[in-house]
């Protein structure tokens, strides 16, 4: 299947990257992602908005550490981030940026003197990592750290905001399916081609006895039907990009997978809390105990009475908390 020319800006560049992972929750702060190469194991920070991203490939030994910084914004809703540090092993401890920094020397010094086309554009693009960028929408990771802020957030418009999205590829699609049953080429929407992600082309079963001549027309031909429906000017145009259509599959997995997802609230849970009827039967052991332990000492001078009082009075907060924990279980 043909490979789709990258066009778009840099927000929806990482839809390529994105294809293809599986995600799984951890913990309260914690996201794992994996594909058939690598896993990714993302560490958030809520109160600094940072997060660190440890990955580490599966058929080497090999670990890359970044650290980001993240802001949201909310008119519209969108995650933007820049990287502050990043370090590959082995061997250990080499960093590429520091505190926000392309350390370009060290680099193009454990690289030689020889500017290849190779290390001038991994220079360029950790320059761009550096600055504040937009995240593309469908990233797990910008849809995570959306969920982490629900006082900038709430629950019920990052719901909204995820269905949207979803609608969005979902409608798009449609449109693609209409133009292509109006077609008639037999060209489909395919995700049998593994590590392409979601695409237009025919199944494998005609793709095996196509010849080169046949197979190098037929990508003349998708490339001009994918340019007439991904492209914002033409008439076609069915709402989203060609990346994001390739991502789509795995976008909307995304997707439910963050709305089944419980929301955090706003408010911080303080400690448990005890029901109105347990309240008053907490208050009448006390008062009764308080009764008797006075009725003891009734022939005792006032002011001793008036100590025992206020001791009992100040054991009564321990003892009532002891008790409303007991009655909770």
């Amino acid at each position: 299947m043909i490979k789709p020319k990258n066009k778009e800006n840099n927000s929806e560049q990482s839809a390529d990257k994105s294809a293809g992972r599986s995600i799984e929750i951890l913990g309260a702060n914690t996201l794992s992602l994996e594909d058939e190469d690598a896993a990714w194991t993302i560490d958030v920070n809520p109160d600094s908005k940072t997060y660190r991203s440890r990955m580490s490939l599966k058929e080497d030994v090999y670990y890359r550490t970044q650290e980001y910084e993240y802001r949201i914004k909310t008119s519209p809703i969108k995650v933007e981030m820049r990287l502050i540090e990043r370090m590959d092993e082995p061997p250990p401890d080499e960093y590429c940026v520091r505190d926000g920094v392309v350390l370009e020397s060290d680099i193009l010094e454990k690289r030689g003197d020889l500017m290849t086309r190779m290390t001038k554009e991994f220079i360029e693009n950790l320059k761009k990592e550096v600055e504040w960028h937009e995240v593309w929408a469908g990233d797990p990771i910008s849809m995570y750290l959306l969920s982490k802020h629900p006082a900038i957030i709430s629950p019920d418009d990052y719901r909204r905001y995820l269905r949207q999205l979803s609608e969005k590829i979902k409608t798009a699609t449609q449109k693609i399916e209409k133009t292509l049953e109006s077609d008639k080429s037999g060209l489909q929407i395919t995700d049998e081609y593994a590590g392409s992600g979601r695409g237009i082309w025919y199944p494998k079963s005609k793709q095996d006895t196509m010849s080169e001549k046949e197979t190098e027309k037929a990508i003349k031909y998708v490339s001009k039907l994918q340019a007439s429906l991904f492209d914002e000017k033409s008439p076609e145009y069915v709402g989203i990009t060609e990346n994001v259509f390739r991502a789509s599959k795995e976008t909307l997995e995304y997707v439910e997978t963050f709305l089944n997802k419980k929301p955090v609230s706003v408010d911080k849970v303080v400690g448990p809390k005890i029901s109105k009827t347990k309240e008053i039967i907490i208050s009448l052991i006390l008062t009764f105990l308080l009764s008797w332990v006075v009725s003891l000492f009734v022939d005792i001078h006032p002011l001793l009475i008036f100590v025992i009082v206020q001791v009992v009075a100040f054991a009564q907060s321990i003892v009532g908390n002891w008790l409303g924990k007991f009655l909770d279980k």
